[in-house]
């Protein structure tokens, strides 16, 4: 049954768009959610009886048995309903670990079709104490909304996610990823060969691209700036990416991207052109 739990995740978890946050709002209109984006791996955590198990979307399966320093902080999950299901963030380097945001089944009520208003008064009470609930403001202007993300970022996080308070769960475009730059993540088309790469054998230029609605790749570009502590030699055609850039010219190609980090968490069929500005 295990090894069924991380297609179950792919298939259910709930996704985000980037997109301008006042283009956003226009179909999903103030007042909003807003939480703090925690930059970990997306996990799902179940509980059938006295079993707890945490399954990713790409495979990694985390028991107390196998991982107890992952549940070290969840034993109240003892006490909570008999079966449930919750959506959260794994960030090993955290001492915390585990940051939870929603819920998606309690014992035999599917949740899914709740607004989240609903579901976060669900969660809260399954969580009480737990000290893992992610917290979240209601922000009634965009203004606010900015104000969070920048404060997030000042704190190191990753930026805000912005949230419908009416939507039901997985429902499109209701979720909103904010971070301080445009940053979109992308998989390698192609190698660059470079006067460098001829040289020493290592890579330093890639051609980087997504997927259409149609399955069809946009090629965007290419780049050959990175951080530091991102190593070129593993930066394979496939390999997903997140990068950081100025603008999208017209003709769709990213101005002056810049290399953040390599993403062993995402598929390239999860990079997609929705992200687009």
């Amino acid at each position: 049954m295990s090894e069924e739990l991380p297609t179950y995740v792919q298939e259910n978890y709930s996704k985000a768009v980037k997109l301008e946050l006042g283009k956003w709002l226009t179909k999903n209109p103030l007042p909003s959610f807003v939480e703090t984006k925690y930059d970990g791996i997306r996990v799902f955590l179940f509980k059938s009886g006295d079993k707890l198990v945490i399954s990713s979307k790409h495979g990694g399966i985390y028991t107390p048995k196998s991982t107890p320093q992952v549940f070290s902080r969840v034993p109240e999950f003892l006490h909570a309903p008999n079966r449930m299901i919750l959506d959260g963030e794994y960030v090993a380097r955290e001492a915390k670990g585990l940051f939870l945001f929603d819920v998606l089944q309690v014992d035999n009520r599917d949740m899914r079709s709740k607004p989240l208003t609903e579901r976060k008064k669900v969660l809260h009470e399954i969580l009480k104490g737990s000290g893992l609930e992610v917290e979240y403001t209601l922000a009634r202007a965009s203004e606010k909304i900015i104000e969070l993300r920048d404060e997030a970022v000042k704190d190191g996080r990753e930026g805000v996610m912005v949230k419908n308070p009416q939507s039901s769960y997985g429902q499109a475009a209701s979720w909103l990823k904010l971070k301080k730059f445009d940053t979109l993540d992308v998989f390698v088309t192609g190698i660059v060969e470079t006067k460098e790469m001829r040289s020493t054998g290592i890579p330093r230029s890639w051609s980087v691209g997504v997927y259409d609605d149609n399955g069809q790749v946009v090629e965007l570009g290419n780049v050959g700036s990175m951080v530091e502590r991102v190593d070129p030699r593993k930066v394979k055609k496939g390999t997903v990416i997140e990068v950081r850039f100025q603008e999208v010219t017209r003709d769709r190609k990213l101005r002056a991207p810049f290399i953040l980090r390599i993403r062993h968490d995402k598929t390239p069929d999860e990079c997609l052109s929705s992200q687009l500005p």
